[in-house]
């Protein structure tokens, strides 16, 4: 049976500024969802979350609208699993499943289908679905990652076409990355909308001209193997995305215990610490070249670990 499989994701640069067309640097790991596809005498998905047939699950819809305006769609049975640091305590991570798995079911069909993984065709495919299941809402920084590993990225004008800027860029492999899960689920999409209902205020444009600076010079540095002087810059961009979130979204991004959870993980050999994504919740996130003692001080907080490796995009299993 063919088995593809495709990774999570951590967006560490270019939170909320991605969706208003900023640059981004977003990290893929080795938490991944694996579909396996076979022909079948009819339509049946059987995932992490149940057995569906098509019409019950938007994701899966949102999948088979896009492949079928490219190929002859013949019934399929198909196994969805997802990697189980996607969800603890019944809550999502927040790592980036559901585009994960668009892209691993994409990339299962298209390999069925056509005989081959073509990756260019999965990524435009993919983005589609994904619009179209976001009802419009979403960047695709994650479909990005899951389909060609850690990239930067920009995000498309058009849809249609999707024009997106898409370009490799892995962290050095001497760089440990922790991930810590808060207990809370972040509402990504919820947030995101506030965001969007001040976008034409001039504050706004203007705080996100000043992140939109530090975040493309970080990823300079970065493209140059400096890592250590892309922190600064990581930072400040940072600094003004709460000053953006707090005085004119009117969302507070990080409580005063995320500060406490990240301070403590800088004060114990992470060179840098932030909440990745949308923030508001779910994960905090960790980077440097020993990571141990970060580790031990979040749970002794109460912090459940979760330990990831940078990992490549989509890919054909066995």
């Amino acid at each position: 049976m063919l088995k593809v499989s495709a990774p999570g994701k951590v967006l560490w640069i270019g939170s909320y500024s991605v969706v208003f067309g900023g640059i981004s640097h977003v990290l893929a790991i080795d938490k991944r969802v694996v579909s396996q596809c076979e022909k079948s005498d009819k339509m049946e998905f059987i995932t992490t979350y149940g057995v569906f047939t098509e019409g019950k699950n938007e994701l899966i819809d949102s999948v088979l609208q896009v492949v079928r305006a490219s190929y002859d769609v013949e019934p399929v049975r198909v196994y969805l699993y997802n990697d189980k640091a996607f969800q603890m305590d019944g809550k999502k991570t927040g790592l980036g499943s559901s585009s994960a798995a668009t892209v691993a079911l994409i990339g299962c069909l298209v390999t069925l289908y056509s005989g081959k993984l073509d990756t260019g065709e999965v990524y435009k495919l993919s983005q589609k679905a994904n619009y179209i299941r976001q009802g419009g809402t979403g960047s695709g920084f994650d479909i990005a990652a899951a389909v060609y590993g850690s990239v930067i990225y920009r995000r498309f004008k058009d849809i249609e076409i999707v024009d997106s800027e898409v370009k490799p860029l892995k962290l050095p492999d001497n760089f440990q990355l922790l991930l810590g899960f808060t207990g809370r689920s972040a509402n990504t999409v919820n947030l995101v909308r506030k965001f969007e209902e001040v976008k034409n205020d001039w504050r706004f444009k203007e705080i996100m001209q000043e992140i939109e600076i530090d975040n493309s010079m970080a990823i300079r540095l970065l493209e140059l193997g400096k890592i250590d002087a892309a922190i600064p810059h990581i930072k400040l961009a940072r600094r003004n995305l709460n000053l953006l979130a707090k005085n004119v979204v009117g969302v507070v991004l990080e409580t005063e215990n995320d500060i406490r959870i990240m301070e403590i993980a800088e004060n114990n050999g992470a060179i840098l610490s932030l909440m990745p994504g949308a923030a508001g919740g779910d994960l905090v996130f960790a980077l440097g070249e020993n990571l141990a003692k970060v580790r031990e001080a979040w749970e002794k907080i109460g912090i459940k670990t979760i330990d990831v490796k940078q990992d490549e995009g989509v890919r054909v299993e066995g």
